[in-house]
């Protein structure tokens, strides 16, 4: 069974939620930099799958519609220790502004009754305010509990003796001991509590 021919009661006033490119953009990364890959035809490429997709909710009867556009990458753990951050900035506003574009246009040709982009970038931008870490008692915006030291060993220029020092202290090496001070919870997301305020 397909997803437009699904039985779905009510599917008219239910409301569909379309986040996708993340990963997307750091695959993109590598053949970026190594020319194999443009930023421009990324962002044509993903932002038009997101408008074929678009169409198959509103194909399949959803009447409200939002779409999400990406965080700002360069500000999670993964990006900051594999020094991908300006790499990762250019390619995400790039895309998130040809998708604003795109998806502007589908919504008023498709005259869908409720349609809106939900700005996920300017949403973790605030959500990293000293304001609202503070808040949330976040004094670690850079670095992430789970794996953290762990993945920079892998990822950094680390000497034998902090390989071996994780060694014998594992369970440090693998989740922080102050989670609640931290923003991240892995390398790639964040943890609970930012995760509530979505």
């Amino acid at each position: 069974m397909s997803f437009a021919s699904a039985n779905v009661p009510n599917i008219a006033n239910s409301t569909a939620i379309l986040e996708i490119g993340a990963n997307d953009v750091m695959n993109a990364i590598p053949d970026i930099l190594d020319n194999k890959l443009s930023i421009g035809s990324f962002a044509k490429s993903l932002s038009d799958k997101v408008v074929s997709q678009l169409q198959m909710l509103k194909s399949a009867g959803f009447k409200n519609i939002y779409v999400a556009n990406i965080p700002p990458l360069d500000k999670i753990p993964l990006m900051i220790m594999q020094k991908q951050t300006k790499e990762a900035r250019t390619i995400v506003s790039a895309y998130n502004q040809l998708l604003l574009a795109k998806t502007d246009i589908w919504a008023k040709a498709s005259n869908i009754s409720n349609f809106a982009m939900l700005d996920m970038n300017m949403f973790l931008q605030t959500a990293l305010s000293k304001t609202v870490t503070k808040a949330l008692g976040v004094s670690d915006t850079t670095n992430s509990c789970v794996g953290g030291e762990i993945l920079e060993l892998l990822t950094g220029s680390s000497s034998w003796t902090s390989l071996l020092d994780s060694e014998f202290n594992i369970k440090e090496a693998i989740i922080c001991s102050d989670p609640q001070a931290h923003f991240f919870w892995d390398p790639l997301h964040p943890a609970d509590r930012v995760h509530r305020l979505f």
